[in-house]
């Protein structure tokens, strides 16, 4: 099942101060890089860039790292580089994606947004909004389901796919009865519309 297509939403230009500090980092990795480079990213720094020219609505804090769920080629040392080039430091987290609960065809899904940074041996690609959604369901803290509303209310009008998707991802996914607990409660904090999953346990 193919994401809806969600380009006429894309931010056109960064505004707020979160996604700008990202972008400076960015383009310190991209400075650095012998070689082209796709990295993968998902949570708050995810959220971030999707609503980088919406200062008004997201402007809680300063995340501190930004997690990279996949890199290809699978080039680690190149991005060892100095974090102190913003304030305050930020680094690249590498923490696999798929160990939270997501999509298996994730990846295929994902959204280029190197233009918004404006990298250009880095290829910056970011979950698309709805994968990013599921990752945080699990979590189901005040900042995911936060970050999960903001994009919903941005680029999300299918809450059946969402749905859908949510239930395909839940299948490949070890689940147990506190998980699924989480994973309903966020939906429905989210969506402001019920999931079952009790039948996947």
């Amino acid at each position: 099942m193919t994401p809806p297509d969600i380009t006429p939403h894309l931010p056109e230009q960064i505004a707020s101060p979160q996604a700008d500090r990202l972008r400076k980092f960015l383009q310190h990795v991209d400075a650095s890089l012998p070689g082209n480079l796709s990295i993968y990213i998902y949570g708050s720094a995810a959220v971030a860039l999707y609503l980088a020219d919406d200062s008004e609505n997201y402007e809680y804090g300063y995340t501190r790292d930004i997690d990279v769920g996949a890199m290809e080629p699978e080039r680690v040392a190149d991005l060892a580089v100095d974090s102190e080039i913003v304030d305050p430091p930020i680094h690249l987290q590498l923490y696999d994606v798929t160990r939270w609960m997501v999509h298996p065809d994730w990846k295929v899904a994902t959204i280029d947004l190197s233009y918004l940074v404006e990298t250009t041996r880095l290829e910056v690609r970011v979950l698309h909004p709805v994968d990013l959604i599921i990752t945080k369901l699990e979590r189901a803290g005040d900042q995911d389901l936060e970050d999960g509303q903001l994009l919903r209310h941005r680029y999300i009008d299918d809450v059946e796919f969402v749905r859908r998707r949510t239930r395909e991802a839940a299948g490949f996914y070890p689940l147990n009865p506190r998980i699924v607990g989480q994973v309903e409660y966020s939906f429905a904090a989210i969506f402001e519309e019920e999931i079952e999953l009790q039948d996947l346990v």
